[in-house]
Formats: C-alpha cells, sequence, structure tokens
C-alpha cells in the first residue's frame, strides 16, 4: 500500500481525544527521514492519555500498524506509512471504534509503495 512513510517524530492522536501516541523506542536507528528514525512493522507505538482507558478493557493502549511498504525495507523490515483515515463510530455506541491513530504531524517528502 503506498503512502507517506512514518517515522518516531510523528505527532498522532488516538481515536478518543486527548489520546496521544508515540513511539517510546524505535527498533531501527539508521535509516531517517527528516532526521527522524523510520517506523517499521517491529515498533510498537504507546497511547497516553486516552479517554476510554478507565473502562474495564481499554481500546487504546499500544498501537501496531498493519498498513506497510510492500518494497522499502529499513533494517530488513517493512516501514510503516501513513494509516487511512480512522473508521466511523462503533455499531450504536456513538464512539470511534478503535483504528488507525490520527496523523497530526509528520514528514512529508518521502513515500513509499
Amino acid at each position: 500500500m503506498p503512502g507517506l512513510v512514518l517515522h518516531a517524530g510523528a505527532v498522532m492522536m488516538c481515536a478518543h481525544p486527548p489520546g496521544v501516541v508515540t513511539l517510546p523506542a524505535p527498533t531501527q536507528l539508521k535509516v531517517l527521514v527528516g532526521l527522524q528514525p523510520v517506523a517499521t512493522v517491529a515498533d510498537v507505538f504507546v497511547v497516553g492519555g486516552c479517554a476510554l482507558t478507565g473502562s474495564p478493557s481499554p481500546p487504546c493502549v499500544t498501537v501496531r500498524w498493519f498498513q506497510f511498504s510492500a518494497r522499502v525495507l529499513a533494517g530488513g523490515r517493512p516501514v510503516l506509512v501513513q494509516p487511512a483515515p480512522p473508521p466511523g463510530p462503533g455499531p450504536a455506541t456513538g464512539v470511534p471504534a478503535p483504528g488507525p491513530p490520527m496523523v497530526q504531524a509528520m514528514q512529508i517528502k518521502v513515500r513509499a509503495s
């Protein structure tokens, strides 16, 4: 799937504001875009401040991407690309279903397919 390459310094929010999504420890540090390590399929992002964390089974604790490049690798692993827009509200809840985080700011020069 083509898209902009995601990196460790991207500013993201979970689907339930004010949750902030960060990549605390990138798994590779050699390949950079905009002086930030490129994120790969091995990376796990952490969610902090999700509005639903008080629920019995909070949906937003960590994030794993399923959108990645089929041809571009970093450290032998496919790089992550910007996620598609989040899904609509969950069935009969009015609350967005857990989905990819909303990217607020990231590099816009490097694409991968």
